[in-house]
């Protein structure tokens, strides 16, 4: 009877710690599970790939822009860049990538695209688009770059997407693409986060990779003209004024200056690819670029010396009032022979100390020394005792004269 009872309580307690122990697991389960870190595993964020010519939500325009072709993701891209940066952008000279006449045009034709439109780039109304867009420049990605893409139907979300190399976009003051201009779609820059990891969806096009896909941030101020690639030309770099013209006509034509290589920025954005010249890579945001890169030398205007300081004009006169000039010829005469340099430097030596064998050919005073009046050889200078020690010492012209003083007695 007994050893019935006992193996009952036996069996009781072994199901009550197996029933603990499954509550626990669940328990642990669900708190790793949400975030994945405990597995050591970061939460993934998904991007889906958007080629050129392509959209991923329904589009606001029709194409105000065409996508380049000939351009691939450069492997030493898959990094953030300011959008100031010299080199980010391709294009080709004095031809906008996009028009902004025709997104005008295109927005004004549907009031209920227009009001959603300037909803999302945070206008006042649908009537302050003109003046928006003709502030905005066309130009062309050189590289794949993370973006949001919005789409014309109220209330829907964003695509988290990839836009292509070569993809034309109409970029702000500080240098972001807000527009995507193959469907007229407001975008916005965002990356994943950083303890997110990347994953992509769509499409994929050769020379796709997760390592090469670029971020741009804002520049910290408004900027008015940006260093652009020329593509699928010489390869020239070229500076184009952001938002030149723009006032809703037909500005497909802009004010582009080609760079001549005395004129190139000191560091570009992945530089050595698709034809770009070999500079210094760009600082990343954050950095200064004076640690980074060194500056190049600049110009000066002609005539003017290397060190970039006026040059100093030739005078007679010493610049310190007690320095005497090393050409002794540009030493002006005094008008009292006697009177005594100013520096005590340069006065006569007292008598205590020993004076100069007259027998001896007096030497050349140094350049700093004052040469006017100087004795001729074998004979002591002015104002100073003969070799005698035993005269008395001369007394000093400039001063008041002392009652003469006998001559010494014979021996």
């Amino acid at each position: 009877m007994r050893s019935s009872t006992w193996h009952l309580t036996s069996r009781r307690s072994a199901l009550f710690i197996g029933l603990v122990a499954v509550v626990a697991a669940v328990v642990v389960v669900g708190m790793v599970s949400p975030s994945g870190k405990a597995s050591g595993r970061a939460a993934a964020a998904e991007f889906r790939r958007e080629p050129i010519g392509k959209t991923s939500v329904p589009a606001f325009t029709r194409a105000v822009g065409q996508d380049r072709t000939d351009l691939e993701s450069p492997s030493n891209g898959g990094r953030a860049f300011l959008g100031n940066t010299p080199g980010l952008y391709a294009g080709a000279p004095d031809r906008q990538s996009c028009d902004r006449g025709e997104l005008i045009r295109g927005l004004q034709a549907d009031p209920k695209k227009a009001a959603t439109w300037s909803r999302l780039q945070h206008l006042g109304s649908a009537d302050a688009i003109p003046d928006y867009v003709g502030r905005l420049t066309g130009a062309v990605l050189r590289s794949d770059t993370y973006a949001k893409v919005y789409g014309s139907r109220a209330g829907a979300k964003p695509s988290s997407a990839v836009l292509q190399a070569g993809t034309a976009v109409f970029v702000n003051q500080r240098g972001v693409p807000v527009v995507k201009c193959n469907c007229g779609s407001p975008v916005r820059m965002a990356a994943p986060p950083q303890d997110a990891r990347p994953t992509f969806t769509g499409p994929e096009w050769t020379g796709f990779s997760k390592s090469t896909v670029t971020e741009i941030q804002a520049a910290p101020n408004a900027v008015k003209r940006v260093v652009m690639l020329e593509a699928g030309g010489k390869s020239d770099l070229f500076k184009r004024p952001l938002g030149d013209g723009g006032k809703g006509g037909d500005d497909s034509r802009s004010a582009d200056t080609v760079l001549a290589k005395a004129d190139y920025p000191p560091y570009l954005a992945m530089p050595g690819e698709q034809g770009a010249p070999d500079l210094p890579e760009a600082p990343k945001p954050g950095e200064n670029p004076s640690e980074v890169v060194p500056p190049l030398e600049t110009k000066r205007p002609s005539g003017s010396p290397s060190g970039g300081m006026p040059e100093a004009q030739t005078s007679d006169q010493p610049t310190d009032p007690n320095q005497q000039p090393t050409d002794p010829a540009q030493q002006t005469q005094p008008s009292d022979p006697n009177q005594q340099p100013s520096d005590p430097a340069q006065q006569s030596q007292p008598p205590s100390q020993p004076q100069p064998d007259p027998n001896q050919t007096q030497q050349q005073p140094p350049p700093n020394q004052p040469p006017p009046n100087q004795p001729p050889p074998n004979q002591p200078p002015p104002n100073q005792p003969p070799p005698d020690q035993n005269q008395q010492p001369q007394p000093d012209p400039n001063q008041t004269q002392p009652p003469p003083q006998p001559p010494p007695s014979g021996p």
